[in-house]
């Protein structure tokens, strides 16, 4: 019996680094998804702010409509606006004939290609 202990030794610590292992691969992987989950988190809210200020637009150009252009001093403090709150955020509101498009664009941290969201409003 004392040479079936002798020899069983060992085994315990390497029991020990593998479960240590596992827990560890286990760990990363957590939080990743935590990580993964912020920056999606994070993206819906520039979709959600990039459509709030779609919708002031289209509203400015509904209650401001003079000539097809909204008022320059309002088209400045918005464009200020989305540059303010959207990572490289920029917008534009062009008209052609009964429809005018607001486009706005933003890059997320982290990704090299810019996001963009855009809106069309016919006008009569």
């Amino acid at each position: 019996m004392s040479k079936h202990l002798e020899s069983q030794q060992g085994s315990s610590l390497i029991e020990v680094l593998i479960a240590v292992l596992v827990l560890s691969i286990g760990m990363v992987g957590a939080l990743k998804l935590q990580s993964e989950a912020v920056r999606q988190n994070a993206d819906s809210r520039y979709t959600l702010l990039a459509g709030a200020y779609a919708q002031t637009a289209l509203d400015g150009l509904s209650f401001n409509y003079s000539g097809k252009n909204w008022q320059t001093g309002s088209l400045e403090s918005w464009k200020t606006d989305i540059k303010r709150d959207l990572p490289q955020g920029t917008g534009s509101v062009a008209c052609a004939a009964n429809v005018c498009t607001v486009t706005i664009t933003w890059t997320p941290p982290g990704k090299s290609t810019p996001e963009k969201a855009e809106y069309a409003v016919r006008t009569s």
